[in-house]
């Protein structure tokens, strides 16, 4: 036989009624409907989740049942050092990019993702998305490879992981013509793009990749 707790409200006085079933014994108790709320507004509080202090640009914060958190960030830079090979492109343009970092309960950082994000003046669930036209990016997924990223052991150190990751050397590992408009090799595209603005992103390079900022952020 289950225990159970069911709770009456009188719709003409507004009494409130608890009946409680114990073991098949039932009691009867009458509360004073803000006793209630009060019940309900604590029964709610004790399943908040603190987020502490998110990071510059956080787009989304999700805690997960497993402990772990997700948290997407847009990068304020548009201009980055990067390296392909044995060649250095100081001062680089960038379009707008959005990362998205799986953070486990002990702090590692073990899924990293990377979209850009139509240049809009105020991001929201329907902006528009584009596939990453450079290297170490296979869909939206980064390839680290032997690079390890620090431990996070707070939330709003995640802002300064974009530039450690736009640091880190590029090759050819998940590069692909397809995802520029002029179907470039990755070192002419590096090439032509070394003396534009992000601007010519959009005009020029990017493929849109059927998907939103809110597609980008749900999706794994």
């Amino acid at each position: 036989m289950k225990n159970e707790t069911i709770i009456r409200i009188d719709d003409e006085s507004g009494q409130v009624m608890v009946e409680r079933v114990v073991y098949g014994v039932k009691s009867f108790k009458q509360i004073d409907p803000d006793t209630l709320v009060k019940c309900i507004n604590q029964s709610l509080l004790r399943n908040t989740v603190s987020s502490g202090l998110l990071p510059k640009g956080c787009l989304s914060f999700a805690s997960c049942d497993d402990g772990s958190r997700e948290v997407y960030i847009l990068h304020p830079e548009n201009r980055a050092n990067i390296t392909f090979f044995d060649a250095e492109y100081k001062d680089f343009p960038l379009p707008r990019l959005a990362f998205g970092f799986r953070i486990g309960k002990e702090g590692r950082i073990y899924s990293c993702r990377l979209g850009v994000a139509a240049d809009d003046e105020v991001m929201k669930p329907g902006t528009k998305m584009y596939h990453y036209p450079l290297s170490n990016v296979r869909g939206t997924h980064l390839c680290l490879g032997n690079n390890v990223l620090p431990k996070c052991t707070s939330l709003h150190t995640l802002s300064s992981l974009p530039y450690l990751i736009m640091a880190m050397p590029n090759n050819l590992d998940g590069f692909s013509a397809g995802y520029n408009k002029l179907r470039l090799e990755m070192r002419d595209l590096l090439e032509l793009l070394k003396d534009k603005d992000g601007r010519f992103y959009y005009s020029d390079v990017l493929i849109p990749s059927g998907k939103t900022l809110g597609d980008f952020i749900v999706s794994r």
